[in-house]
């Protein structure tokens, strides 16, 4: 049950997280928010125990840094930035049904349909929680591939090494791409970068080290209800929206 226990943490430290740093995004380009956040992860790769230098790991885990880390997680910051945290966090949460899916368990369709249903309800409302949905919903595919092969990295190479490897690969192309980005409010983004990859990232890491990674992941889903009550003004159709989308989660415990 440690698994789940820390999937359950790593899901409070995530809804939390973005309700504390989307005020630096509206002054803050993505990638250097990327940057800072990325810190977190190489710095708990140092304090955390490594397996060996696999090879395959090693590639698994840059190619996750790569596409996850910098590309799926600028799409969705872009998502909170036009959006907002629930829409981000809703929208972006489509990964939960699309990652079993692609793992083969199409039992899962009825889950797919709930998730896809909250997310209606509580994104789709003006244009720019529309747009910011759609951001969010890319970087759910995007995400989908990354958890698989960091999955594989974390079996290959351990929690220290998956973590700060991908943690150096994030934050050398973050810090490349962004290097003339505009960054503010920079104790708002160390606060929410401790939330979401100190605790957040890393509580999910060593999760999906101690059990399966996709039960582990499910339960880490449901992050998107706490930020929907948390964040203001407090809208009827996000709590719904996103209850609709955490019945497609406990749809998978039940069946």
């Amino acid at each position: 049950m440690i698994d789940l226990t820390f999937a359950i943490i790593s899901a409070i430290a995530y809804g939390v997280a973005p309700i504390f740093y989307k005020p630096a995004l509206q002054c803050t380009m993505q990638l250097r928010a990327m940057s800072v956040f990325s810190t977190y992860s190489i710095l708990l790769g140092l304090l955390l125990p490594w397996k060996t230098l696999d090879i395959d790991g090693v590639l698994y885990a840059i190619v996750a840094g790569s596409i996850g880390g910098v590309f799926g997680s600028w799409l969705y910051l872009t998502s909170i930035k036009i959006g907002g945290a629930a829409v981000g966090n809703i929208s972006s949460s489509m990964y939960i049904v699309l990652l079993p899916l692609l793992s083969g368990k199409w039992w899962l369709w009825p889950s797919a349909g709930l998730v896809l249903l909250g997310i209606a309800t509580a994104a789709f409302h003006r244009d720019g929680e529309l747009r910011g949905a759609l951001f969010g919903v890319s970087a759910a595919v995007v995400w989908s591939f990354s958890i698989m092969l960091y999955a594989h990295a974390v079996d290959k190479v351990g929690v220290g090494g998956a973590l700060f490897i991908r943690g150096i690969t994030v934050f050398t192309l973050s810090t490349l791409l962004g290097l003339r980005g505009r960054i503010c409010k920079l104790g708002r983004l160390i606060g929410g970068g401790f939330l979401d990859t100190f605790i957040g990232f890393g509580s999910y890491t060593y999760a999906i080290s101690q059990g399966d990674y996709v039960r582990s992941t499910i339960v880490v889903s449901t992050y998107p209800l706490l930020t929907s009550i948390l964040e203001k003004p407090l809208r009827f159709r996000k709590v719904l929206g996103a209850a609709i989308a955490f019945l497609g989660v406990l749809y998978i415990f039940i069946v």
